[in-house]
């Protein structure tokens, strides 16, 4: 059984940008709604039922000189548009739904909401203004609001794919995945190969507990779109609730950051408004969260040829040349980053993946205690730390850090599992007994944690440790309608100790016929030693 180690690079959200400055006095009012107007908001945003609120310009000190010169660009387009009595109201929303585009990319959401609530007042027909809505919504934490917004766009334009998927998404986060999938399965009478559409059905099939038909429409989208990471995590719960272990076990390992494709004309028409190292940063994170790795790495390049001592982007640089496949490039890129700022901790975590990877385990000790000196609540960091630890045989190092990391976060069952093997591994039997049962308070039920306790009460060498009455009660209660070779060799090991070998060597022969069947030859060979045991009328007394 592994100690799950966290080896792939994760992705963090990008922190959005503080933007200092004084208000204004110029702002552009709402002369010439009409009445129409003043209700076309709609919603439960600013502005329903009246006239939407100015917008006022903010402050642009400390913005870019370029960044400065498009904004007052747009907002000068604006007033004299406004200020025009034969404008069309056509060219009015696309001024200020041009504004907002520019206020948005820059970090001013407030004005950007306006400017997109004018548009949209202008323009009720037009599906664009209330999708940008939804999107600054999303950004800014307003989800009932980004809600309604994706709804009146599926009401505007119902054929727009995107704004199907992202209405269904918000389904989901919202606890409705019947809801959810009823939309999904629209959006999938338009386009019956996307891969957010069948990865969206697989979801919502999750979280109404149907994990065989999620396991269905998951690989379906992963084999559309195999970098579409993402959905391994969500394929390992389903293969976990199907009781699947192995695959589960499988699938969680390979979890990345790579969403499912989903090709977006419109957000893609709002993309390179702004010519400025924040904006080049914003569209690679998104293009990086997306999965495309080249995009990303070509928009952070264009940050850095602004600014180029920003270890951020140095830093997102490197993890966008990573996920394509070239850690040579990525590590320049990361020690770069260092070369700026050495006490940057993301960059010290990164090269420490790197070097994990490569087998290089002291090494990457040294980055990770590094990231954790300088971050010490990195969760991250102190998993890859604790995994090298283990890895490079410091096995006591490696369970304090386990259990440290199971302290910052419970959540974490990587960090109760690893100290649990490590404690197993170190002999000390009576301890990892205590520590996976109060494992079973945290994570009732967990598959794994169960199979690990099953193993010391049934197989520890320390009689103290062992209790077959306690691990029959808990085999029979937890492991109904589990198939997995490990399972199987689990519940052998509890059948020896309580004296039922026949039974147990009817489980280590399956598990034996599994393990030849899954083509894991050296792995069948391994459980015939506890074979031979258990036709001696001999029980096992090694957990792993």
């Amino acid at each position: 059984m592994s100690a799950l180690a966290a080896t792939s690079a994760r992705i963090r959200s990008l922190a959005p940008a503080l933007r200092a400055g004084l208000l204004v006095a110029t702002s552009i009012t709402a002369a010439g709604c009409t009445a129409s107007d003043k209700t076309a908001s709609g919603g439960d945003g600013p502005g329903a039922g009246a006239a939407p609120p100015p917008v006022v310009l903010p402050g642009l000190v400390g913005l870019e000189p370029a960044v400065q010169d498009q904004v007052r660009a747009r907002h000068a387009a604006v007033v004299a548009l406004d200020g025009d009595a034969g404008s069309s109201p056509a060219a009015l929303a696309d001024a200020y739904g041009g504004l907002g585009l520019v206020l948005q990319a820059a970090g001013f959401y407030e004005a950007a909401e306006h400017a997109y609530l004018h548009a949209q007042a202008r323009a009720p027909d037009a599906a664009r203004w209330p999708y940008y809505l939804a999107h600054l919504y999303q950004v800014t934490g307003q989800r009932g609001r980004a809600l309604d917004r994706f709804r009146r766009v599926v009401a505007l334009d119902p054929d727009y794919l995107p704004a199907l998927v992202w209405l269904g998404e918000m389904h989901l986060d919202q606890g409705e995945p019947a809801e959810a999938e009823r939309i999904y399965e629209q959006a999938l009478a338009l386009e019956p190969a996307s891969p957010a559409v069948l990865a969206g059905i697989g979801q919502a099939a999750l979280a109404r507990g149907d994990a065989a038909r999620a396991v269905t429409y998951l690989e379906r989208a992963l084999a559309v779109d195999p970098g579409a990471t993402s959905l391994h995590y969500s394929l390992g719960m389903a293969y976990r609730d199907l009781g699947r272990l192995e695959l589960a076990e499988q699938y969680l390992r390979q979890r990345g950051g790579g969403a499912p494709r989903l090709p977006d004309p419109l957000l893609q028409q709002s993309t390179g408004l702004l010519d400025s190292a924040l904006a080049h940063e914003r569209r690679g994170s998104r293009a990086l969260s997306a999965g495309r790795h080249a995009e990303a790495a070509a928009a952070f390049r264009a940050g850095l040829a602004l600014t180029p001592d920003d270890p951020t982007l140095r830093h997102r640089l490197g993890v966008a040349l990573h996920m394509a496949g070239d850690a040579r490039a990525a590590a320049a890129q990361f020690e770069s980053a260092l070369a700026v700022a050495p006490d940057f901790a993301d960059a010290h975590f990164s090269l420490g993946e790197l070097l994990s990877a490569q087998g290089r385990y002291a090494e990457a000790v040294a980055r990770y205690e590094a990231a954790v000196r300088r971050r010490p609540s990195y969760v991250d960091a102190r998993m890859g730390l604790a995994d090298s630890l283990s890895l490079a045989g410091r096995l006591a190092d490696a369970e304090a850090e386990f259990e440290r990391v199971a302290g910052i976060d419970p959540a974490s069952d990587q960090a109760w599992m690893g100290r649990g093997v490590a404690l197993i591994q170190l002999g000390r039997h009576r301890e990892v007994r205590d520590w996976l049962e109060r494992a079973q308070l945290v994570h009732p039920g967990h598959p794994l944690l169960t199979n690990l306790l099953l193993r010391v009460l049934a197989a520890a060498p320390d009689a103290a440790a062992r209790d077959g009455e306690r691990a029959l009660a808990l085999m029979n209660e937890r492991l109904r309608g589990d198939t997995s070779i490990e399972t199987y060799e689990t519940r052998a090991m509890v059948y020896a100790e309580v004296g039922r070998y026949g039974e147990a060597v009817t489980w280590q022969r399956r598990a034996i016929a599994a393990a030849q069947q899954a083509g894991q030859a050296p792995r069948a060979r391994g459980l015939a030693a506890n074979l031979a045991r258990y036709e001696q009328g001999r029980p096992s007394r090694s957990p792993l």
